[in-house]
C-alpha cells in the first residue's frame, strides 16, 4: 500500500512538472489536481493500457519500446476526456507530454530512491 502511494506521489509531481513545462498542458487543481489525475490516469492505464499494449506488442518490439509512448498519449487523451483537472491541446501535446511525464516521473522515483533509502524494492 506504501509502494502505491508513493508511486501515485510520484506521478502527480510528475503531472505538475508536465504542467510547468509544456504550454500545451494543463493541470488545474494544483499538486491535488495533479493526484487525482494520476488516480485516474493509473486506473486508465492499468485496465485499458495494459489491453493496448499487450495489442500492440509486435509494434512495441519492432520500435523497440517508441510505441509506448504513443500508447501513452492516447491514455493521456482519454483521461483528459475523463477529468476536468486535464486540458491537452491535442496529440502531439499528448505525445510530448507523455515522453516528458515518463523522463520526469523516472527521475523523480530515482532522486525519491536515492533520499529514503530502502524505498526501492529490488
Amino acid at each position: 500500500m506504501k509502494l502505491l502511494l508513493a508511486r501515485m506521489v510520484v506521478l502527480a509531481i510528475a503531472f505538475v512538472s508536465v504542467d510547468l513545462v509544456m504550454d500545451t498542458v494543463s493541470v488545474s487543481g494544483g499538486f491535488l489536481g495533479g493526484l487525482g489525475v494520476a488516480a485516474l490516469y493509473g486506473v486508465v492505464s492499468a485496465v485499458i493500457g495494459t489491453v493496448l499494449r499487450l495489442l500492440a506488442l509486435p509494434l512495441i518490439l519492432i520500435t523497440a519500446g517508441l510505441f509506448e509512448f504513443v500508447i501513452n498519449a492516447g491514455l493521456l487523451l482519454m483521461t483528459e476526456w475523463l477529468t476536468d483537472w486535464l486540458e491537452i491541446d491535442g496529440f502531439l501535446s499528448a505525445l510530448g507530454a507523455a515522453v516528458v511525464l515518463s523522463l520526469s516521473s523516472m527521475l523523480i522515483g530515482v532522486v525519491i530512491a536515492v533520499v529514503i533509502p530502502g524505498s526501492r524494492r529490488s
